[in-house]
C-alpha cells in the first residue's frame, strides 16, 4: 500500500510553465543570450537543470545563475494549481498519507505558490531547490523515515522518475508538464496518468 507521496511541484501540481519561461529568459537576455519561444524552451529544457544552462550559457557558474533566476523572477506572473490538484492533495492528506514535495525550483517560489493556492499545509515538509533528484531521494527517504515500498514518487518529467526508480519507489507519470508522453515512457514509469484526477481515483477504495 502506498502511504507516502513524494511530489514534484513544476508541472505535476502547479501551472507554472509561463512564469519559468518569462524568468529563463529574462536570466537568458541578463547574460546575452536571445530569449527562447515557449516551444523552443520545452524542446530543450531538461533536469538537472545545470545541464540545460550548461548548453545555453556554459560560460556562467551555478551561483551566478542562481542568483540571477531569483533576481528576475516574475514574482508577479501568477502561478495556479493544475486542474484535480487541490482535490488530490486533500483526499490524499485526509487518508493518512504522508505528502512530500521534491522539486528544482526554489524553496522561496514552491512555500510562497503554495501558500498562495492554499496548500502549503497539506506537506509535511518541502525539499526545494534540488539539483539532482536521483541523489537526493534517498536522504529525503532517510530523513522522514519513509519506506521505499510504502512510497511513490509522481513527477512529469524522466527524472523524476529515474529519481523513483534509484530508490525503488512506485513510479507515477503525469502527462500534465514539461515532457510529452512519448519522453516519460522512455523512463518505464510504473504508472502514466492524464492527469491528477486519475491518480486521485487510484487512491480510492474500490475505485471503478
Amino acid at each position: 500500500m502506498i502511504r507516502n507521496l513524494i511530489l514534484d511541484w513544476s508541472g505535476t501540481l502547479a501551472d507554472d510553465l509561463g512564469a519559468v519561461v518569462a524568468g529563463t529568459n529574462r536570466v537568458l537576455e541578463h547574460f546575452g543570450r536571445r530569449a527562447l519561444s515557449r516551444q523552443a524552451f520545452l524542446a530543450s529544457f531538461r533536469l538537472p537543470y545545470t545541464e540545460f544552462y550548461r548548453e545555453m550559457l556554459p560560460d556562467v557558474g551555478l551561483a551566478d545563475l542562481q542568483v540571477a533566476y531569483l533576481a528576475l523572477f516574475p514574482e508577479d506572473h501568477p502561478v495556479p494549481l493544475l486542474p484535480h490538484a487541490e482535490a488530490f492533495l486533500r483526499l490524499a492528506g485526509g487518508s493518512g498519507r504522508r505528502l512530500f514535495v521534491c522539486s528544482s525550483a526554489p524553496d522561496a517560489h514552491v512555500r510562497a505558490q503554495a501558500m498562495a493556492n492554499g496548500v502549503l499545509e497539506c506537506f509535511e515538509a518541502l525539499h526545494c531547490g534540488v539539483i539532482d533528484k536521483v541523489e537526493h531521494v534517498h536522504a529525503l527517504l532517510e530523513r522522514h523515515g519513509l519506506a521505499a515500498a510504502e512510497t511513490a514518487f509522481v513527477g512529469d518529467m524522466r527524472h523524476d522518475i529515474h529519481a523513483g526508480r534509484a530508490a525503488g519507489l512506485t513510479t507515477v507519470a503525469t502527462a500534465t508538464g514539461y515532457e510529452p508522453v512519448e519522453l516519460l515512457l522512455t523512463a518505464d514509469p510504473d504508472i502514466l496518468v492524464r492527469d491528477l484526477s486519475q491518480l486521485t481515483r487510484l487512491l480510492t477504495p474500490n475505485h471503478p
